[in-house]
This record gives C-alpha cells, structure tokens and sequence, in this order.
C-alpha cells in the first residue's frame, strides 16, 4: 500500500478510522498478531504497510 498521505505508523483509532472498523477490532487484530505493529509505552502504533488492502482482500482475516 503506497498511499503518501498515511503516516508510516497509525494510531489504533486511524487504523480503525481507516479501514472503518472499530477500535475494539483493530486491537482483536493486534492480539491475534494479524497486523504488524510496535508499543510506545502503553500504545500500539500500527505499521500501515501491514493494514489490509480493501476491498481487494477478502474480508476474512483468519491466519490458517
């Protein structure tokens, strides 16, 4: 995903903002290691390169 107008790490809520899904999502995702990510203290920031890529891919987001 190259799109110069997202920052190269989100916060929890751009993420969600972004793919317009809920916070609580995007931190299920995190838990499950779906996205790519680092802590800042007690923050999450999200790598943008590792944000699905919608609506080209599926909405199924089970890591088989």
């Amino acid at each position: 995903m190259q799109d110069a107008n997202l920052p190269a790490l989100m916060t929890v809520k751009e993420a969600a903002e972004y793919l317009h899904v809920s916070t609580r999502t995007i931190r299920r995702w995190l838990n499950e290691n779906f996205l790519d990510y680092i802590r800042i203290g007690r923050e999450y920031r999200i790598v943008r390169d590792s944000l699905p890529q919608f609506p080209t891919q599926q909405h199924n987001f089970s890591k088989s």
